[in-house]
């Protein structure tokens, strides 16, 4: 991993989380490059590890952008700036323009397949059966799992939308 430097002005408050921040960003490019890779077949927990990627670098980058207002760091050619702007163009182009609109379609699709799948299920089986009662159980399983993630995904898109609106 690169080491980065920049003059905080003895505050170890912001180099530790500039440390952090560029590991993290390291993190989920590695992480959303292969999720673009594969947008198909992600399982839902890699859908919220990338989530939650995605907001963990991007409160990093409100909190150095907040705390470096109004310093020098701000007004000087700063490494740390330009990985923030080129992270967060990154998240834009990448993420928010492109694999999220695509898995927020993919869970909302996956949860009405399910859902008719499941009253199908329910009108083609008469007889109660346990090896009936179990698929039954694990379908409905699967849905709240998936409507869970999509709860999840929908939070985030919210704040999205809230963040385009200011």
């Amino acid at each position: 991993m690169k080491k980065h430097f920049m003059s905080t002005n003895g505050n170890t408050s912001i180099t530790d989380t500039a440390n952090i921040f560029y590991s993290e960003s390291n993190k989920l490019e590695d992480v959303l490059s292969q999720s673009l890779k594969n947008s198909e077949k992600l399982s839902l927990s890699e859908i919220i590890g990338l989530y939650y990627q995605i907001i963990n670098v991007t409160s990093l980058v409100k909190f150095l952008r907040q705390n470096l207002k109004g310093t020098e760091n701000m007004k000087e050619e700063n490494p740390l700036l330009d990985k923030i702007q080129e992270i967060e163009k990154y998240i834009d182009e990448k993420f928010d323009s492109d694999l999220h609109l695509l898995l927020m379609s993919n869970l909302k699709k996956s949860i009405e397949t399910l859902k008719k799948k499941l009253k199908d299920f329910t009108t083609n089986q008469p007889e109660k059966t346990k090896e009936v009662v179990e698929n039954q159980a694990k379908m409905y399983e699967e849905l709240r799992q998936i409507m869970s993630t999509k709860e999840f995904v929908d939070q985030y898109n919210n704040g999205l939308n809230n963040k385009l609106e200011n």
